[in-house]
């Protein structure tokens, strides 16, 4: 009998320890100069970025990953602004980044947020979508467009929203 309460103890302790480490977020935005804000269920308030170069930031739907594009401190040829090769992604308090060249276009959250995809290529021609997991940054699939009918992509896909 008591080894079971021990059980259930140390199990209720271990779930208690995974809900910490998934920091929930309530809210987060740029601010007039470029720069991430993060404002957590609890009400805490952190500014991760100052450099003034964050773009396209998107909290994932479980609110635990943020994720933005860098900007390049240059412009293409043909652009109005600059591109990125790189996308930040904030999770479990830490900042981590995926690049790919030349550009990322376009990223998406998948599984809830616990993956995220991107559209990595030119400006006009196909290019390559990459899923990866959120916290690792490890690669889990992949395919180029090109060689990829719409009609057979993925379901992470960005063609499959």
């Amino acid at each position: 009998m008591k080894t079971t309460y021990q059980l259930i103890l140390f199990i209720l302790l271990a779930t208690v320890t995974v809900q910490a480490d998934a920091e929930a977020f309530k809210k987060v935005y740029l601010d007039q100069k470029n720069n991430v804000h993060l404002i957590t269920r609890e009400g805490k308030r952190q500014q991760v970025t100052t450099k003034g170069n964050a773009a396209l930031l998107k909290l994932a739907p479980d609110n635990e990953t943020v994720a933005w594009l860098v900007l390049n401190a240059w412009k293409a040829d043909g652009d109005d602004i600059p591109g990125s090769e790189e996308l930040a992604i904030y999770r479990k308090g830490k900042q981590i980044s995926i690049k790919c060249t030349p550009f990322i276009r376009d990223y998406w959250f998948w599984a809830g947020g616990k993956q995220i995809a991107i559209d990595c290529g030119g400006r006009r021609f196909a290019g390559r979508e990459i899923l990866y997991d959120a916290t690792t940054l490890k690669e889990l699939a992949s395919f180029d467009q090109a060689n990829v009918p719409l009609d057979k992509r993925p379901d992470w896909s960005s063609d499959h929203d």
